[in-house]
C-alpha cells in the first residue's frame, strides 16, 4: 500500500526552452547555496540527536586515565520528554478537537456543519495525531517542526490499482528535509522558494509520474541514484539502530519538490510554480503551476530566533549545562574509583611482578614490612554532587522544566484553591509562545485540509462533493460544500483548535464553567424580567425606556465578562439583544413570560451549590 500525491488539475505551463535553462540554474545555485549556508546548522542538529540519546561524544575516554567513566548525562532528554508530553496533553485534551464559530450569526448552522466535518477530517482522513506527534517531537528538541499537507490517493496493488481513499493527508516533515535560503524570515508563504526532500526509490518515482502525467510533462530519463542520505538523517537511522543497506541505497533518489516564485515567461513578473528536482543529476523533472492556492507547508517554532526561519530548541538551550554535568559526574565516578583503589611502593626484588592481589590475601615480603607500602591514589572530593546539583539546577530554569515536574516548588504552603490556579498558570505561561506555536502551526494543517478540499470543488471534482455527501448527509453536506466554495470561507469562520492556551485544565475549566453557568441564569433571568416590563402595554414609556438601556447595558458587559473565560471563543452567542426580541415577542402573553421567568429561576437555584472556588 502506498500513499501517492495527487496533484489538482490546472492551466499547464509552456516555456521556452531558455527560460527553462535559467529556472534550472537558478534551482541548482540556490539549492547548494541554501545547504552550504545551513551546514553549522546540522552538524548541531546532529549533536543534538546524540546528546538526546545518550550517547557519549567519544566511544572510549582516556583522560586523565584509561577507560576513564563515559556516560552522557541527557538532561536535556529529561526536559525534553516532560515539555513533550505536556504539549501533546494540550492539544488532544479537549474535545472536541476542533471549533468552528461563524463570525456572521446567519451563518451558524453552517458552522456547526464545519466543525463536524473539520473533526471528522483531522481525526479520521488527515491523521493529525501521528503527525503532530513527530512534529512536536521535533519542535521541542531541534527547535522547529514542520507539516505538509497534500491531497492524496491511498493506492493498494493488487491484480489492478484500486483507490482505497482520496483526501487531504498530513504528514510530518523532518527538519532537515525543509530546505530554504539562507537568512531567510520565518513565513514560509513569502519565502522566494522553500523545498521539501525525499528519498525515493525509482519505482516510487515512476508511479508518481504515472499518476500526474496529465498535469504535465514528466522527464526522469536523466535522473541519478544519490548514493547516501544526507547525514542528519543517517544520524537519526543510526541512533535508531536501523540503517538503509547499502543495496537499497544504490535505488534511493534525493528529490526536492521546490514551491518557487520564477519568472518563467519572461514578463517581468513571477509566477508561482512548483518544480520537481532530482538534486544528484540537477535536473528538472517536472515544472507546472503550483496547483495549491497555498503553499502546504506549516511550520512551527519552539522558541523563536527573531527574523529567522530556524527557532532554538531545548535541546540547544539546555547543551552547555548537559556537557557540564556530564563532565561533572564522570569526574566524580572517577573520583569514587580511584579513592577506594590503591597503588604500591615495593623494594625493588621485594614483589613478583605477576603477583596479584585480593581481599584477606596475606602476601609475604622479603626484608621488613616497610619495604612495601600503599598509597591512594585519590581524594575524596565531597563538593562533586553540589555542583552537579546546580548546574541541573541552572539548566532547569534555563528550559524552565522543573515548574511542569515540580510546580509545588513555586507555590507557598497553605494557599487557596483559586490562589493555587492563578500561580499555576503563571508558571504556565512561560511555556505559553513555544506551546501556541505548535498550537496554532497544527489548527493551520488542519485548515489546510480545507484548502484541499476547496481546490478540488472549485475545480469541478464530482467525486469530492460525492464524499462529503457520503460522510455528511444531504443536508449538512450542503452546508459544507457552500461554506468551501466561498474563497473567503476563512475569514467568514473561525477554524481553531479547541484548547486555548498552556493555562488550560480540566479541573480549571469545570470550575470556570460552573462560575459561568451561575453568571447566565441570573444574567437571563433578570433580562427577562425586564423584557417582561418592556414589552407590557401598559408599562409607560419612560419606564420602558429605561428597561430597554439596562438591558443593553447588561448584555454589554455580560459579553466583556464571558470574553475573559478562556474556553468560550464566541461570547456575542451568549448575549440577548433585547430591542431584536421584543419585535418577536409581542404575540407572547404574560403567562408565557411568566412561564419561562419561574424556568430561569429554578436554573439559577440549581447552579447556587457550586460556589466559586476558594470561597470556602
Amino acid at each position: 500500500m502506498r500513499l501517492i500525491s495527487q496533484l489538482p488539475k490546472r492551466e499547464k505551463l509552456v516555456a521556452s526552452e531558455e527560460r527553462l535553462n535559467a529556472l534550472k540554474q537558478y534551482i541548482t545555485e540556490e539549492i547548494e547555496d541554501a545547504f552550504s549556508s545551513r551546514s553549522q546548522l546540522d552538524q548541531e542538529w546532529r549533536d543534538l540527536m546524540r546528546q538526546y540519546e545518550g550517547v557519549p561524544k567519544n566511544p572510549v575516554r582516556n583522560f586523565p586515565i584509561e577507560n576513564a567513566p563515559n556516560t552522557e548525562i541527557t538532561l536535556g532528554a529529561i526536559a525534553c520528554d516532560s515539555i513533550y508530553a505536556q504539549m501533546i496533553d494540550l492539544i488532544y485534551t479537549a474535545s472536541p478537537l476542533i471549533t468552528v464559530n461563524a463570525t456572521n450569526s446567519n451563518f451558524v448552522d453552517h458552522a456547526k456543519a464545519m466543525q463536524r466535518f473539520t473533526n471528522i477530517v483531522a481525526t479520521q482522513e488527515a491523521k493529525i495525531r501521528p503527525a503532530s506527534e513527530n512534529t512536536a517531537l521535533d519542535d521541542v528538541q531541534l527547535g522547529t517542526g514542520a507539516y505538509y499537507i497534500p491531497w492524496i490517493e491511498q493506492i493498494k496493488k493488487t491484480k489492478s490499482s484500486e483507490v482505497l481513499r482520496r483526501g487531504p493527508y498530513v504528514f510530518s516533515w523532518p527538519i532537515e528535509d525543509v530546505i530554504v535560503p539562507g537568512g531567510s524570515y520565518d513565513d514560509p508563504q513569502t519565502l522566494p522558494w522553500i523545498g521539501l526532500r525525499s528519498y525515493c526509490t525509482k519505482s516510487d518515482i515512476i508511479k508518481r509520474a504515472e499518476r500526474n502525467k496529465s498535469k504535465g510533462k514528466w522527464d526522469i530519463s536523466g535522473i541519478k541514484p544519490a548514493g547516501n542520505k544526507d547525514w542528519v538523517r543517517s544520524r537519526r537511522e543510526t541512533l535508531g539502530r536501523t540503517t538503509t543497506s547499502s543495496r537499497r541505497m544504490s535505488d534511493i533518489y534525493e528529490i526536492i519538490d521546490l514551491y518557487v516564485n520564477f519568472d518563467i515567461d519572461g514578463d517581468g513578473m513571477d509566477e508561482d510554480l512548483l518544480v520537481a528536482f532530482d538534486r544528484t543529476s540537477r535536473s528538472i523533472m517536472f515544472r507546472d503551476y503550483n496547483p495549491f492556492d497555498t503553499r502546504p507547508i506549516e511550520i512551527c517554532r519552539y522558541q523563536l530566533r527573531a527574523h529567522l526561519f530556524y527557532g532554538l530548541g531545548v535541546m540547544e538551550m539546555i547543551k552547555p549545562y548537559q556537557e557540564e554535568a556530564t563532565e561533572i559526574h564522570n569526574s566524580r565516578t572517577l573520583n569514587m574509583l580511584l579513592a577506594n583503589c590503591r597503588f604500591y611502593v615495593a623494594l625493588d626484588g621485594t614483589v613478583s611482578e605477576t603477583t596479584k592481589i585480593w581481599p584477606a590475601k596475606v602476601q609475604f615480603v622479603q626484608g621488613s614490612v616497610d619495604n612495601l607500602k600503599s598509597f591512594p591514589m585519590a581524594d575524596t572530593y565531597p563538593s562533586s554532587p553540589q555542583a552537579q546539583a546546580i548546574t541541573t539546577s541552572l539548566a532547569e530554569r534555563r528550559v524552565g522544566a522543573g515548574e511542569i515536574t515540580s510546580p509545588s516548588s513555586v507555590i507557598p504552603s497553605h494557599t487557596s484553591g483559586i490562589a493555587t490556579l492563578s500561580v499555576l498558570q503563571q508558571v504556565n505561561r512561560r511555556f505559553t509562545p513555544a506551546f501556541d506555536g505548535f498550537k496554532i502551526a497544527t489548527g493551520r494543517a488542519i485548515i489546510q485540509c480545507l484548502y484541499r478540499y476547496q481546490e478540488r470543488l472549485l475545480a469541478g471534482d464530482k467525486k469530492t462533493e460525492e464524499h462529503i455527501f457520503e460522510i455528511m448527509g444531504s443536508e449538512e453536506g450542503r452546508f459544507v460544500i457552500d461554506t468551501l466554495k466561498d474563497q473567503g470561507f476563512d475569514e467568514s469562520f473561525k477554524v481553531e483548535l479547541t484548547v486555548s492556551s498552556a493555562s488550560v485544565n480540566r479541573d480549571a475549566d469545570r470550575q470556570n464553567a460552573i462560575i459561568l453557568v451561575n453568571l447566565l441564569a441570573t444574567y437571563y433571568q433578570r433580562t427577562l424580567e425586564l423584557v417582561a416590563i418592556a414589552a407590557n402595554p401598559q408599562t409607560p414609556e419612560p419606564v420602558r425606556d429605561v428597561a430597554r438601556k439596562i438591558a443593553n447595558s447588561a448584555g454589554e458587559i455580560i459579553e466583556r465578562t464571558i470574553r475573559t473565560f478562556d474556553q468560550i471563543r464566541d461570547p456575542e452567542a451568549f448575549r440577548v439583544d433585547i430591542n431584536a426580541e421584543l419585535d418577536k415577542i409581542q404575540g407572547v402573553g404574560q403567562e408565557g413570560l411568566a412561564s419561562l421567568t419561574d424556568l430561569l429561576g429554578k436554573a439559577s437555584q440549581f447552579g447556587q451549590p457550586f460556589p466559586p472556588t476558594g470561597t470556602g
